[in-house]
């Protein structure tokens, strides 16, 4: 089934007969990615001598079927304390859509590139206090909802006034980024998602006045210029009503943070470029995680001359 301007997917299942036996066969449509296979990943970079100093895990809270939500903290541990209290703060999310793996494997190549070995990895650890839940709705994820929690709730709004009861993850998170934010400047809040009625890779934002609408745009316009499959003419920075209770809304309208972002992968693919009319694989998906902490590099450290110039580059594309 088509319409203009959305494509759907449909899950799939049916019987075959092969001498009286019947085997069940499921079309999903997109990637598997479980609360499993997140523990075994963190496990494996855990056990591992070459990363598991590079970040601390512990449990932030629980969800209501009693789940574990993981925290990573990603920095150089070994800093004075003076310099830990310079050092300014992101937190990055995903899977709050439990249905919407690609996220997953998006963080995969954020963690990926923040415990690696690479110049750019200890850049970041070194100048960053980098908070990293990678999995909000483990309860939606475990017993296969599409979009909400185990109360039948989008998470995704609920960030303005979350329920420990009902949202305990959300409202853990919600905690843990005022806390942040009291201790040092918050460069970015970035949630991780998948998109089922648009290609390429994007970002929504927030920014409606016009003071700060170009400089909201400056780190998905370099993002652009990293990844290949990312596009910026797809970015919108709105806030509709019906979005007002979603993370990145309440972020930067609440708790002050101007780059405050959803990620978001199309659960087909590109339309342009090299890979239009091709699917993205989980390899393209964790590549652009990669890209997204090449881009915060190089976010910090554009000078003035280079920002004015991509604002007015900004403002002709808009």
């Amino acid at each position: 089934m088509k319409r203009k301007g959305a494509f759907h997917y449909y899950t799939l299942t049916f019987s075959v007969q092969f001498q009286h036996d019947y085997d069940t066969v499921y079309f999903a449509h997109s990637y598997p990615y479980t609360y499993s296979d997140l523990i075994r990943y963190l496990a494996k970079i855990e056990a591992d001598p070459r990363t598991r100093d590079k970040f601390q895990r512990k449990m932030l809270t629980q969800d209501l079927a009693g789940n574990a939500c993981d925290l990573l903290t990603v920095t150089t541990f070994s800093d004075s304390p003076e310099k830990m209290k310079q050092k300014k703060g992101i937190i990055i999310s995903s899977r709050v859509h439990p249905g919407e793996t690609g996220a997953s494997f998006m963080m995969q190549g954020v963690i990926d590139y923040l415990v690696g070995p690479s110049i750019g990895a200890k850049m970041l650890r070194d100048n960053f206090l980098i908070k990293i839940v990678p999995m909000l709705n483990a309860d939606g994820v475990i017993n296969g909802n599409t979009r909400c929690s185990l109360a039948g709730v989008d998470l995704n709004r609920s960030w303005m006034d979350p329920q420990k009861d009902v949202h305990p993850v959300i409202h853990a998170v919600k905690w843990l980024i005022k806390r942040l934010s009291d201790e040092r400047d918050i460069l970015l809040f970035c949630d991780l998602h998948g998109h089922s009625r648009k290609k390429n890779i994007f970002m929504y934002g927030n920014s409606t006045k016009n003071d700060t609408k170009y400089k909201e745009r400056i780190f998905p316009y370099m993002l652009e210029k990293q990844a290949e499959v990312f596009s910026f003419n797809d970015c919108a920075f709105s806030v509709q009503r019906a979005k007002e209770g979603t993370g990145r809304v309440v972020g930067w309208k609440e708790l002050g943070i101007q780059n405050s972002f959803t990620l978001e992968a199309s659960f087909c693919g590109s339309d342009f470029g090299k890979y239009a009319d091709l699917h993205f694989n989980t390899n393209m998906l964790q590549e652009i995680g990669h890209h997204f902490c090449e881009a915060i590099i190089e976010y910090c450290q554009v000078d003035d001359a280079a920002l004015k110039q991509m604002v007015a580059e900004i403002e002709d594309i808009i």
